[in-house]
């Protein structure tokens, strides 16, 4: 009896293997010349380095993806900056424009020389009173007319000189325009009003004051004309400058609108290739943990296995009818297969 038992048990301690084997794959039972232990750590092994291989190749893609979104990040920052840069320019160039217009319809106000305001006339007669009727009043209401006439000017050319400079000074080859003021005007010459201040003829003050109202406006011409015409200079020359800022504003502005397309067409590349690296893996993920899943699920066929086997035979070791000797053969062949489940699984049913 105890040898067809050691022959019985001898036949079965490999078969648990075998039935894992099967169980997990049986096309992977061909080689019969190879041992049990040995046929099945081929098979973990080659599950292992499939499932390390694609563990670094699930890594490796994970790297890529960082690197490709943080590049990305890169050009979607470019982008940003150039178009901010892009706004800027065309705030500036509208600045330009807006200037260029504002140079062309700016005017020159002419001054009013109103005479009369500084004379009381009598509303009946319609001329001026007696006690107005002076050379004194008339010389000094000339100079003090000429006087404000440049005060006019000066404050319109001072207020227009500082709004364009603020602008102009950005120009191209900008340099301040000086405008030439102080301009020699016509003196006052009168034909009556010597001796007496007095006038006692109506008729040569009116000559007098005509001859006052005639230089007055003569010189208003004259300064008018002439500010216009350097207003005019200055303007074409602030023209000039504004006109070939804008233009190189626009060459930059298109330049930065290239390089803004050139930045979209690279991040349209690079949002593909994220993409494809993440459907790619995502497959990658599935296959590991497919991988995984295998390599747990024939750990838990040679657990159940093994465990099917060592309860059968303990069964019999612990039956009554069992004699001695034939305990002995099944307490060795028990220790005989948890050394090769050690081998095989580790130690945890030692």
């Amino acid at each position: 009896m105890s040898i067809d038992l050691l022959t019985k048990l001898e036949e079965e301690k490999d078969q648990w293997i075998y039935r894992a084997i099967v169980r997990f794959d049986k096309e992977l039972l061909e080689n019969a010349e190879i041992t049990p232990e040995n046929q099945i750590m081929q098979i973990k092994n080659m599950h292992n380095r499939m499932y390390r291989q694609k563990t670094r190749e699930w890594g490796q893609m994970n790297k890529d993806i960082k690197r490709m979104k943080e590049s990305l990040e890169e050009v979607e920052q470019s982008v940003h900056h150039l178009n901010m840069a892009a706004q800027s320019l065309q705030e500036e160039i509208a600045q330009y424009e807006e200037l260029i217009i504002d140079l062309d319809t700016s005017l020159l106000e002419k001054f009013k020389c109103e005479l009369d305001k500084r004379f009381e006339f009598d509303q009946i007669k319609g001329c001026v009173l007696f006690k107005d009727r002076k050379t004194t009043k008339l010389v000094k209401s000339f100079y003090e007319l000429n006087r404000e006439m440049d005060e006019f000017y000066q404050k319109q050319l001072d207020r227009s000189i500082r709004r364009f400079d603020h602008y102009l000074g950005v120009a191209a080859h900008y340099e301040r325009f000086d405008l030439h003021t102080n301009l020699p005007v016509t003196a006052l010459s009168l034909k009556h009003g010597r001796g007496l201040d007095q006038y006692l003829v109506l008729k040569n003050f009116e000559e007098d004051y005509q001859i006052v109202q005639d230089t007055l406006n003569e010189n208003n011409t004259m300064v008018y004309n002439d500010y216009v015409e350097q207003m005019n200079h200055f303007k074409q020359y602030g023209k000039k400058g504004l006109l070939q800022k804008c233009i190189i504003k626009k060459e930059h502005l298109r330049m930065v609108f290239e390089e803004i397309e050139e930045k979209k067409v690279q991040k349209r590349a690079k949002d593909m290739s994220i993409s494809k690296l993440e459907k790619k893996l995502t497959k990658a993920q599935w296959e590991w943990n497919h991988d995984l899943e295998r390599i747990r699920k024939l750990d838990e066929i040679l657990k159940e296995e093994f465990m099917n086997v060592v309860s059968d035979w303990q069964e019999k070791l612990f039956a009554k009818q069992t004699s001695d000797v034939d305990r002995w053969i099944y307490h060795q062949y028990c220790q005989i297969i948890l050394k090769q489940s050690e081998g095989i699984i580790g130690n945890e049913y030692s």
